[in-house]
């Protein structure tokens, strides 16, 4: 189980590092070229938008996969206690 964890933390770490590389990429380098009027500019052009949104999506899901991740490789009496955990909804029968 410990190889695993070992495993899940490196994915998770390799995924954030790449997640900063793109937003470097985006965000960064044209800043380092331009200066700061390609800021200016990102109001009018779509595609910057779309993959800034993009960009805070994957971030979001990379912050949220260790919540959901167990619940999809588990049984489903641990998954409903999971549910029952996160939405704070405890249904007593």
């Amino acid at each position: 189980m410990g190889d695993k964890r070992i495993m899940i933390l490196i994915l998770f770490t390799l995924a954030a590092l790449f997640l900063a590389f793109a937003t470097f990429c985006m965000f960064g380098l044209p800043y380092m070229l331009m200066g700061p009027r390609v800021f200016d500019q990102l109001a009018e052009r779509r595609e910057q938008q779309l993959m800034a949104g993009l960009l805070l999506a994957a971030a979001i899901s990379l912050v949220l996969a260790p919540f959901f991740a167990t619940g999809l490789i588990s049984d489903a009496g641990r998954v409903q206690v999971m549910v029952e955990t996160l939405t704070g909804f405890i249904d007593r029968a």
